[in-house]
């Protein structure tokens, strides 16, 4: 299949990656044309506006947005009169989803559709199998299925419900995501704090951890690769203000979840108080999406 594709940064990149070596062609835009040109080695068409990105699309066109989620509303306004009626428009960031709601009305009078597609899986797994959860029109999901099956790991997509809710789903994982990684913090600053009387070796616990036990899984085994870094040391037990923080307040205030908020917090103390809690969600952060730390 042949898309437009908009925003270019650290996942955009690798998706777009991902989708040329599954066979699809992208034509990619970005602000900056440095990115432009990025792509084009990799294997895209690169351009250097919108109006010129949906001239390379035929038929019923489709563009995927990977761009953050203030951003979303300027890109549309300026899409929005070069569209016209079966195109699809596939939103990947990080958008509220009442906010997807909307826009996906915005288009539904114009015959076009809006599918929100919460991404999940890092930068590593937009370039190499990521998990998607799309929400929307059923009929436009079918139409770009493939493009979701090529560039998930197996089962790791689905249509999840009505315009909003991939969003949504998305956003509860975020909150769920930020309690296991609140947990790991602290764990291991429970570990930390007993190291030299017991001995300890962090690395070689965070490796037991990521092996058979009940806590396997990605985080655990990015806490184990993220304690081998030459750098770990000098990581600031800070956690930098992420794009989502906001908007898990929003969802505390939808439903009771008091771990998603004690964790919530646990970063934001951090500012003021740093721990080694916080050193280790930052270095989980910045493992699975390169997400900024504070060094000594």
């Amino acid at each position: 299949m042949k898309i437009g594709f908009v925003g270019l940064g650290r996942m955009g990149m690798a998706l777009v990656q991902n989708l040329i070596d599954q066979g699809h062609e992208v034509v990619a835009y970005n602000r900056s044309q440095d990115k432009v040109k990025e792509a084009e080695a990799h294997g895209a068409t690169g351009v250097a506006s919108l109006s010129e990105m949906l001239d390379e699309l035929e038929g019923k066109r489709v563009v995927w947005l990977m761009i953050t989620a203030s951003a979303v509303d300027g890109i549309l306004d300026e899409l929005e009169p070069l569209l016209r009626k079966g195109d699809i428009i596939i939103e990947g960031g990080n958008s509220y989803f009442e906010h997807s709601q909307a826009r996906a009305k915005r288009f539904e009078h114009k015959g076009i559709t809006f599918l929100d597609c919460g991404t999940s899986g890092g930068v590593e797994g937009a370039r190499h199998g990521a998990c998607m959860m799309i929400g929307g029109s059923r009929e436009g999901f079918s139409f770009v299925e493939t493009l979701f099956r090529d560039t998930c790991v197996d089962q790791g997509y689905a249509h999840v419900g009505q315009s909003g809710a991939g969003h949504f789903v998305k956003m509860v994982h975020n909150g769920i995501e930020y309690g296991m990684m609140g947990a790991l913090g602290e764990g291991m600053q429970a570990l930390h704090e007993q190291e030299k009387k017991l001995g300890i070796d962090l690395k070689n616990v965070s490796k037991v951890y990521a092996h058979g036990s009940i806590v396997e899984g990605k985080l655990s085994s990015l806490l184990e690769r993220g304690l081998k870094r030459d750098d770990f040391e000098q990581i600031v037990g800070v956690v930098p203000k992420g794009e989502t923080e906001e908007e898990m307040e929003k969802l505390e205030k939808l439903a009771e979840m008091s771990i998603l908020k004690e964790s919530r917090l646990m970063r934001v103390r951090s500012r003021a108080k740093p721990s080694f809690a916080a050193k280790i969600i930052a270095t989980l952060r910045n493992e699975f999406g390169g997400h900024k730390v504070e060094k000594k």
